[in-house]
């Protein structure tokens, strides 16, 4: 059987009532990590959107050049004007590849790190995007005798 002198009352201790700056202590403790995750969740979703517009952008150009009956060198220069008028992202590499069966642009761009601390870990990120569509060569039509 349990008597009243074994409970210690005197002695509780209440959660809070003896450290009041803890919380406070702790808080200025985790706001510089919590401020760099911020800025990391930011620059992961400003990469991400420069990957999508360098897509679009190669699809763009893919399909400019392959409704064209071009050269090589008339192709890279409409890939150009046609990255140039999709995307603001400068400098962009292009690569074109024409064959009879289809036309290829590869886009390269090389995308700063901007926050202090990861910036100095991942200086910079390349990003890629190629697509290939099919030439839609006008075909010859027969001629009637």
């Amino acid at each position: 059987m349990l008597s009243g002198s074994s409970f210690n009352l005197k002695h509780t201790h209440k959660i809070g009532v003896d450290e009041p700056g803890q919380a406070t202590v702790e808080f200025a403790l985790v706001l510089p990590f919590l401020f760099l995750f911020s800025l990391t969740v930011v620059q992961i979703g400003s990469v991400a959107n420069d990957q999508l517009a360098l897509g679009h952008a190669a699809r763009t150009a893919a399909r400019a050049i392959s409704l064209a009956d071009v050269t090589n060198e008339n192709a890279s220069r409409i890939a150009l004007d046609s990255v140039q008028n999709s995307i603001t992202l400068n400098p962009i590499d292009i690569n074109v590849e024409l064959n009879e069966i289809l036309a290829q642009v590869t886009l390269t761009y090389q995308r700063q790190i901007n926050i202090p601390i990861i910036g100095k870990l991942f200086n910079n990120v390349t990003l890629q995007a190629t697509t290939s569509m099919p030439r839609e060569l006008p075909s010859e039509t027969p001629t009637s005798s």
